[in-house]
């Protein structure tokens, strides 16, 4: 008996087929070890033969054991004629949530010293699939659990019930609601029934506690929310099907010291360091070449003014500033380098205009923060949505960015606790009258308050960071359960249908769109005063040249008194 259960339990065949006489004298003791040592799965194809087709024997035997909506046990005995054989098939489809023992007659088959082969088919067995013979668990009632956040777990199951299933307040629960709801739908597809558990929170570690414990140790059959999937996971669950996006961001505004640094030197942006400098450089070599044909055509006797070097550059400047000038050369080639440096300067202008005017009138410019870290040591100040999964991620996750980010915003903090866990509706608000407040949640229930709070622009205006990276949660089994094949096909079916996607669309908000055709621009004072403050800082300077010119003449005067 030892050596055969290692050989049933010990191998690596993708599938192994068992045959078993009924009548055998250890056959109660078979059955005890393949109920013991979970054998009646769609690894093993069992073969029962029994010669005296005593079939209150097959009931006693299989009554109580442990067979699976996926069991393959095939029950034969002989039939009337020789070398004759009726087959029949048995399952049960789930003996742990009140499911009976099911005998469907398939077929007759006949068999000679060569082969067996199909005299007749006994039933429509044959049409369908073991998975489509056995999809409907009429009768039965499933153990369910679902995550429940936005009210005590130990509300009455009516009113948790009731409140899964209202439209309303989407943004409360938003996932156990989309759960709750496409899996109604998937109760009408099984045609039975669900016993509810409701938790508070998914797990306390990867692998234990909450929803992902009651999993573990089999306490239900499946779950009613999705949940991240990760490696540690992939021992004990099988992915089934796709259930929703989730998406934790920390959003802001810019602040107002942000936004001015930021347009500080949008007029100096249109050209690099090196177009300035070479600009620069144009204007001082025309400025020289003005010089030297001003004081060529002097001796030349062309005109009776020598402009001096300050005044041929200042004639350049103005041509690069488009004001022209009030001394031409009167020589061709003098005027010709003229009109070329006054072409290069107005095509120079007109592009250096067009991107200042565009960079003024359009997208809002963003923050320099990108990253978690750089969030976690800037002076902003920052509050988080109280829900579960964004709060247990805070304290409890490993990244060096994150982790820096709870220790400074939180922990360090000297701001009230409840001014940090800010409800979702609060947060966003706060983002809006309060440029430069971060608030950190989730997509799902803070876009519903945006949508419903800010204006067009101010969408656009909006600064994101993603916690975490995007991701996926998924319906998960364990890889043991029987109704693993059953519920992927079943969901499948609410995902090709479009079921699941109608849900999800209304309970997910996870994108928010900006028109910017509907954004109203205002250029102020503040994106216009580092042009004014430039303009103050070329007067002073005048005027400090100015002062130094009457100092100089000043000196001159006294130099000729003496």
């Amino acid at each position: 008996m030892e050596h055969l259960q290692d050989k049933l339990i010990a191998h690596n065949l993708v599938k192994l087929g068992i045959y078993m006489d009924i009548n055998c004298n250890q056959t109660s003791e078979v059955l005890l070890m393949a109920n013991g040592e979970r054998l009646f799965i769609e690894r093993y194809h069992w073969l029962i033969y029994d010669q005296n087709f005593n079939l209150r024997q097959v009931h006693q035997r299989f009554a109580e054991a442990q067979l699976y909506l996926g069991t393959e046990l095939t029950y034969v005995r002989p039939s009337t004629n020789p070398n004759s054989f009726i087959l029949y098939d048995l399952y049960n489809k789930g003996k742990h949530v009140g499911g009976k023992l099911n005998i469907t007659i398939d077929q007759q088959i006949d068999c000679n010293e060569q082969q067996c082969y199909v005299n007749r088919y006994l039933s429509d067995l044959h049409k369908r699939s073991r998975i489509q013979q056995r999809k409907f668990l009429t009768g039965l009632t499933l153990r369910i659990n679902a995550v429940l956040t936005s009210m005590p777990i130990d509300t009455p199951e009516t009113e948790i019930k009731n409140f899964l299933s209202r439209d309303d307040d989407i943004y409360r629960d938003s996932f156990a609601r989309l759960g709750y709801q496409t899996h109604e739908v998937l109760k009408e597809i099984l045609d039975c029934n669900f016993s509810y558990i409701f938790r508070d929170r998914w797990s306390d570690s990867e692998l234990s506690g909450g929803l992902i414990g009651d999993m573990r140790n089999e306490t239900v059959d499946l779950s009613a929310t999705g949940f991240l999937f990760s490696s540690g996971r992939t021992k004990y669950f099988k992915l089934v099907t796709w259930f929703s996006s989730f998406r934790s961001m920390c959003m802001f505004l810019n602040p107002k010291s942000a936004a001015g640094e930021l347009r500080l030197l949008e007029f100096l942006q249109p050209f690099s360091r090196t177009v300035w400098f070479m600009f620069g450089s144009m204007l001082l070599a025309s400025g020289f070449l003005l010089w030297l044909t001003f004081s060529l055509e002097r001796k030349l006797n062309h005109v009776n003014i020598r402009p001096s070097l300050l005044t041929s550059c200042l004639l350049s400047f103005g041509a690069a500033c488009i004001q022209g000038a009030w001394l031409l050369p009167r020589s061709t080639g003098g005027r010709m380098v003229f009109y070329a440096l006054m072409l290069t300067c107005f095509l120079l202008y007109n592009y250096y205009t067009s991107i200042v005017v565009s960079t003024l009138l359009g997208e809002a410019p963003k923050s320099n923060i990108r990253t978690i870290q750089q969030l976690a040591d800037s002076s902003l100040e920052v509050s988080i949505e109280p829900k579960i999964y964004t709060k247990v991620y805070i304290e409890t996750s490993s990244y060096p960015d994150v982790r820096s980010l709870y220790l400074n915003k939180v922990v360090n903090s000297k701001r009230d606790p409840k001014r940090i866990w800010l409800p979702s509706e609060e947060g966003v608000l706060m983002v809006r009258d309060k440029p430069g407040f971060v608030y950190i949640a989730e997509a799902a229930s803070s876009y519903i308050y945006v949508r419903k709070h800010y204006l067009p622009h101010e969408i656009c205006e909006l600064n994101e960071i993603l916690l975490r990276d995007e991701t996926n949660a998924y319906t998960m089994m364990l890889k043991t359960s029987s109704f693993v094949e059953l519920m992927k096909l079943s969901q499948l079916r609410t995902l090709e249908t479009g079921i699941h996607f109608k849900h999800f669309h209304y309970w997910v908000q996870n994108k928010l769109h900006c028109y910017h055709s509907n954004r109203n621009v205002v250029v102020g004072l503040d994106s216009a005063g580092p042009l004014f403050l430039l303009l103050i800082c070329g007067y002073i300077m005048c005027l400090l040249v100015f002062g130094l010119e009457i100092l100089w003449h000043r000196r001159q005067q006294r130099a000729v008194r003496h």
